[in-house]
């Protein structure tokens, strides 16, 4: 027996209620913090859903890519960001205050309250990093630009406060901070590739360098990007460790990786081995445009663009001047 509908007075009458219910919600900091909550998850869900599957690059172009979230890594760091964005709220605005901002339509009563968040985490002194991705995350929700908001503190590299600026991880031992150094530092491999690879990624070519033929969707790269990577240790006795490593492993995978292992830090140092192995002294390049002069803290600095753009596709990325704007701080650290 199918449910009788109700009726248009019935209908009203329950939207009414609803309607009540929320705005009684709205005396407690929890339902202040509940109902902004939920107004930018939906919005960053359904941006998501709009994104999902289109290049970034290409949305770039047109100007679409401030409606758009591509992947679900940024959902799940923009959502935490609107998540302490709408606590700080809750605490800071009263029941009535509420009624300005029950849409996020309402985008001059939004942005004051934003350049007060940001104000609030630099204050508190989060890194300069942390406050520009929460600057984006919030201008992403509201669909403006992030050059809305107050200014944040500039980001150098030598000002980083995450991992890839210490040399070891703290949780691992000694002697696995040295085993993993010299995978990692040889093959440049992120974490969920070093879970993923299987030996028979390991290929000698006729010259005898050996490499590690990565497959996107078997080996779990970023962006499923298939990839060639030559092996770069520090002595011989050190590739003929790792050789063996594949070898022995077959078509199985190679490594059992320690959830503690950050290992960023030691890409960098494969990405400044194979840097200096292919790099010309850009003094000596007659075509400036081949020449990259770094800024900021390493200002007076300049690298070849051939090698920085090989160094990169052999780390993974897409973009071509990843090398000097992630890895190259290790070159003179």
């Amino acid at each position: 027996m199918s449910r009788k509908r109700r009726s248009r007075s019935e209908r009203r009458k329950a939207k009414q209620l609803a309607i009540k219910r929320q705005k009684s919600a709205f005396a407690t900091k929890w339902g202040r913090y509940e109902y902004i909550r939920a107004l930018g998850l939906k919005n960053l869900t359904q941006r998501y859903k709009e994104g999902k599957g289109k290049k970034r690059h290409q949305t770039k172009k047109t100007g679409e890519d401030i409606q758009l979230i591509h992947t679900d890594r940024t959902l799940h760091n923009y959502a935490g960001s609107w998540d302490r964005f709408s606590l700080f709220v809750a605490g800071i605005i009263s029941e009535e205050e509420m009624g300005a901002i029950e849409s996020l339509d309402k985008l001059e009563d939004y942005i004051i309250l934003v350049n007060q968040y940001l104000c609030h985490c630099m204050k508190s002194g989060l890194s300069a990093a942390t406050q520009a991705t929460y600057k984006a995350a919030l201008s992403k929700v509201l669909g403006v630009s992030s050059t809305n908001f107050v200014p944040t503190k500039p980001r150098y590299r030598a000002n980083k406060t995450n991992n890839r600026n210490k040399d070891t991880d703290l949780r691992l031992s000694k002697e696995s901070n040295a085993y993993w150094y010299k995978i990692v530092s040889a093959t440049g491999l992120r974490k969920r590739e070093l879970l993923s690879i299987t030996g028979d990624a390991l290929v000698q070519r006729d010259d005898g360098q050996y490499y590690l033929h990565i497959l996107g969707k078997k080996h779990k790269s970023k962006g499923h990007r298939d990839r060639w990577t030559p092996i770069l240790t520090r002595n011989e006795n050190e590739l003929q460790e790792i050789v063996e490593i594949f070898q022995l492993a077959g078509k199985k995978r190679v490594f059992n990786v320690p959830s503690a292992l950050k290992p960023h830090k030691y890409r960098a140092d494969y990405a400044c081995r194979l840097y200096r192995k292919i790099a010309r002294d850009p003094r000596k390049i007659a075509n400036q445009g081949e020449v990259v002069k770094l800024r900021k803290e390493l200002s007076g600095i300049w690298l070849d663009r051939k090698a920085c753009k090989v160094v990169s596709r052999a780390l993974g990325h897409s973009r071509a001047d990843e090398f000097q704007k992630s890895y190259a701080y290790k070159l003179w650290s």
